[in-house]
């Protein structure tokens, strides 16, 4: 019996380091995984912006993700929502009326006196083009009756999209506490505002008059838009103080329609670079079938603005929604 303690010994002695061996890996590895679940864009580029995402509206997948499950504000992203149901009830030349209530929002203003109808087709371009408060808030009173009804149509619109971290309280992106999305429900409502041909028309105006009032499309990339990036479809940007730079980015690349959503950049500057970074990775790293739409050897800016009503769903592979 003696003869064999040492043995014993020797196997209790071993299983103990093996034992501990085993712990110190799990710890190592584990830290390792929650690292990486903090950061699950470490395998693509790095971005200022509180959230982001590319997402692949042709094939449904999620490219690229920085906390785009999180709840943010969206600033002026929210009149894509907007958009939509202005689209999905009136037409072209229906009349959007721009109440006293309306006429006071807050800048951006496309600035009309109370009582000022527009047809809905030059509200849409005030709303997408400029960003104007005021006209987003006559379309909320003429659609929805009332910003709070308008607000529980964009609401019951997102649900139907999938969108899962939406609520959505004004029409324009002013500042509510309560008033939040995710980078991926923007993405997600992008991918339905660019099947509507109106919307997109609206995006890829450079000028257009409404009410006698000269309006400017404020979204940089339609003028200088990075090649590498592919074929700029459309998007919108927003701001305010709480919820900083906002960009939702629609393009196509290699025959598939791609989306990137930066949310809370710290500056106007990063929100073009970052969403123009997410792009052109995007793009090279994820190259298709499609040989001839390959463009990652050119990364300057083009500073001819895109040529409006080229827009067509079939030309994206995307339904067409009347």
């Amino acid at each position: 019996m003696r003869r064999h303690m040492p043995s014993l010994w020797w196997v209790q002695r071993t299983l103990l380091l093996c034992t501990a061996f085993v712990g110190v890996l799990w710890l190592w590895f584990g830290r390792a995984n929650v690292v990486a679940a903090q950061t699950p864009s470490s395998t693509g580029p790095y971005v200022n912006a509180k959230a982001a995402i590319v997402y692949d509206a042709t094939t449904k997948q999620v490219l690229y993700d920085k906390r785009a499950d999180e709840p943010m504000y969206p600033a002026s992203t929210t009149k894509l929502m907007t958009a939509i149901l202005l689209v999905q009830h009136l037409q072209p030349n229906d009349p959007i009326y721009i109440g006293t209530e309306a006429a006071h929002q807050p800048k951006v203003r496309l600035g009309v006196k109370p009582g000022t109808e527009i047809p809905a087709d030059d509200a849409l371009k005030a709303l997408l083009m400029k960003s104007a408060n005021d006209v987003a808030y006559g379309i909320a009173e003429t659609v929805g009756g009332s910003q709070e009804g308008f607000a529980r149509m964009m609401n019951v619109q997102a649900r139907l999209l999938g969108c899962t971290h939406t609520r959505f309280v004004t029409p324009n992106g002013l500042h509510a506490d309560a008033h939040e999305t995710s980078a991926k429900d923007v993405a997600l409502i992008l991918a339905e505002a660019i099947k509507y041909p109106r919307i997109v028309e609206a995006m890829q105006t450079t000028n257009h008059m409404v009410d006698g009032k000269s309006v400017r499309n404020t979204n940089r990339l339609l003028y200088s838009q990075a090649t590498s990036i592919g074929e700029y479809i459309g998007g919108k940007t927003g701001y305010t103080s709480k919820a900083m730079y906002c960009l939702a980015t629609a393009v196509k690349q290699h025959g598939h329609v791609r989306i990137s959503v930066v949310l809370g950049a710290p500056r106007k500057n990063y929100m073009y670079r970052e969403t123009v970074r997410l792009l052109s990775w995007s793009n090279r790293r994820f190259p298709g079938t499609s040989e001839s739409d390959t463009t990652d050897g050119d990364t300057g800016l083009r500073e001819t603005p895109i040529e409006p009503n080229t827009w067509s769903a079939n030309k994206y592979q995307l339904p067409v929604a009347k």
